[in-house]
Formats: C-alpha cells, structure tokens, sequence
C-alpha cells in the first residue's frame, strides 16, 4: 500500500485521487510530518512517497520542472530513493527529472540562500517532508520515492510570509497573507511570483498522476 507524505492540502488533494493510497498533509511542519510518516506506516503503508511542490535550487531549473528523487539530503543524513521506484517512476514520466533532494527544517527564504545550499548539497529541489519521509522509509526499511514539481526558481526569494499563512490543516490563509503584504509591500512581486508558480506546479503533479 503507498502511502503519500504531502506539505499542502492542495497536494493532498491531488494524491488522494491515486487508488488506495493513504495520504497524510502535514502542512510544511517537518515535526508533524515525522508523526504523520509514522502513522502513515502503522495504517498499513508498505511504500513511502514524498509528494508536492517544491523549491528549485539548481539555477535555471524553471517553474513546471518535474522532479524525481534519486536520494534525499538533510543536516541529519542521507538516504536513497528506492531505484527501481524510481526507475519506473521515469518512465512513466519521461519529461521528468531525476536528481537530489533536500529536506530542509525551515523555510529557504533567499536566492542566496539557495545557491549556497546548491554549491553545499548539489540538490536539484528543496522542501520540508521530504527528510521527514525518508527518515521513516528508513527506521521501517520501506522503499522511499520523491515525486515534486517546482514552484519557485533559485533566483526567486519566498517571502516568509507563505510560511505564516499556512494552517494546521495545510491550507492557506489568504487573509492573513495580504495582511501580512500590507506590511511588507516590497514582498508583493515574489509572493506573486510563487503563488503562479504554485498553481503551475500543481498542474504538473495532476498530469504525473497519470504515472499511478
């Protein structure tokens, strides 16, 4: 049984379209996505797939990429992604790429930020589950996958107030993020720059489904 660790409940959305997976959303709070991993396990999931948008780090890698994971890298390890998943994932998926992926504990709010974690870890894409899962995939020796479109180039900064305007439940509140624009107008053009970025990716994690 697949289970599907996802940031946003717009991706849970998504992933719930895929016949019997389980699929959990943590809404971009790694700690909840440690437990949502673990108790995606103890419902019977015998695969773990990261799953969602992501940041580009790469530079040039452009907003729509699509992403497969060949391992996943954090400030506490690293592991492999299951190959022949993976394998398959790709062909299934031809315009997809495979590559590193880093799992990051916080928000990577800057260009500069990105290109150094870039020159660091040489990952294609970074997001907040994916560690998550493959701290898991490994404490329950499961086959891990990572399927992730980006939303946000390395040249672009992510304001933090998309970080903010998350919920508990991994919705957005979009009140509370113009709010937030109100205070920091300088913010506006990245903030629309990703929220395009966001619904493109989404768009591309639809078409992936299609791999399922």
């Amino acid at each position: 049984m697949l289970g599907i660790l996802c940031g946003l409940e717009s991706e849970a959305k998504i992933a719930r379209r895929i016949p019997g997976a389980l699929v959990a959303c943590a809404a971009a709070r790694p700690g909840k996505a440690r437990a949502l991993a673990r108790e995606l396990v103890e419902r019977g999931a015998t695969h773990l797939m990261s799953f969602g948008v992501a940041g580009g780090l790469q530079p040039g890698l452009p907003v729509g990429a699509c992403l497969i994971g060949s391992r996943v890298v954090s400030i506490d390890g690293a592991w492999d992604c299951d190959g022949d998943w993976a394998a398959l994932l790709a062909q299934k998926l031809p315009q997809a790429q495979l590559g590193g992926v880093w799992g990051s504990e916080t928000l990577v709010p800057t260009a500069a930020d990105k290109a150094g974690l870039y020159q660091e870890s040489e990952c294609l894409i970074v997001d907040m589950e994916s560690q998550c899962a493959a701290e898991i995939a490994g404490e329950a020796k499961l086959p891990l996958a990572v399927l992730r479109a980006v939303c946000d180039t390395a040249e672009r900064n992510v304001p933090p107030v998309l970080m903010a305007a998350i919920d508990e439940d991994g919705s957005v509140d979009i009140v509370r993020a113009v709010a937030y624009l109100v205070l920091q107008p300088r913010a506006i053009p990245d903030i629309f720059h990703v929220m395009r970025g966001i619904h493109g990716a989404l768009r591309v994690l639809k078409s992936s489904l299609a791999a399922f």
